[in-house]
């Protein structure tokens, strides 16, 4: 039981965070107002979420997280924000990518401790720190940087974007990650050889 309220916890608290981070990061002001609005949208996008749980699984809709979740607030951010299609896509890619640190964090506590209630723990609060400290002290420079012109916002995209397809090719759709097969041992190594 304990497991599966931090589970559906995590599962809040990750959705929430990839919301608000996205608009923060393109500079969406954090007031009252549009916490407010985002708050809405958040609820309107878990309670679709739960629907297609609801009708086709949960497995299933992990599968259309994207779809359900993704595309819809880049849509939001494009159409109530007025933010361009490829900030709007590069932030939600950049906030999907630094959401991955909760995940480091869980795997490394669930190694260590062999217990889910210690990786969803360990998940939650690591969302809650990065989304503080990414929200006070790094959105306002990630605003100016996606107010840049297309060329530029493209090759500050790719490396979030590459990212986010990798992730969801070898681990969502597929179990390609953790096969150990050297296709994937090639990607990351080059990732990591990219980044620097």
């Amino acid at each position: 039981m304990l497991v599966q309220i931090l589970s559906g916890i995590h599962n809040l608290t990750t959705m929430l965070y990839g919301i608000y981070i996205s608009a923060f990061f393109l500079g969406v002001k954090q007031n009252r107002r549009n916490i407010g609005t985002l708050f809405l949208f958040s609820c309107g996008e878990g309670l679709l979420y739960l629907v297609v749980s609801f009708l086709y699984g949960s497995l299933f809709a992990k599968e259309l997280y994207p779809f359900v979740i993704h595309l819809p607030l880049v849509i939001f951010l494009v159409l109530y924000y007025h933010y361009p299609l490829i900030s709007s896509l590069t932030s939600v890619f950049s906030a999907y990518l630094s959401c991955q640190i909760s995940t480091w964090v869980g795997l490394f506590a669930l190694d260590l401790t062999r217990q889910d209630w210690c990786y969803y723990l360990s998940r939650i609060i690591t969302t809650l720190l990065v989304f503080v400290i990414l929200s006070r002290f790094v959105c306002r420079t990630t605003a100016a940087i996606f107010a840049k012109d297309k060329r530029e916002l493209c090759i500050i995209g790719f490396l979030p974007l590459v990212y986010y397809i990798f992730d969801y090719a070898t681990t969502k759709f597929s179990n390609l990650l953790y096969s150990g097969n050297k296709a994937v041992v090639e990607f990351m190594a080059s990732l990591s050889a990219l980044h620097i």
